[in-house]
């Protein structure tokens, strides 16, 4: 299967971001839920983003500027 958003190959073992979030990556959702400021998943891209797995990340609220 591939994700209905971007086309990625869904649970590939060699890529965290291809976990099947009921039709799309983990890729797509993580990041449209860490824009809408769903802090779980915020929390979980940043540190992706950290690791290097998402290197085109821009955090809408770094670390430490959230009001």
């Amino acid at each position: 299967m591939k994700c209905r958003s971007c086309g990625r190959e869904l649970d590939k073992i060699d890529d965290p971001l291809s976990e099947d979030c009921g039709g799309d990556c983990w890729g797509c959702v993580g990041e449209i839920e860490a824009l809408g400021g769903f802090e779980p998943s915020l929390t979980r891209v940043r540190e992706e983003f950290k690791l290097g797995l998402r290197p085109s990340w821009i955090d809408p609220a770094p670390a430490g500027d959230e009001a």
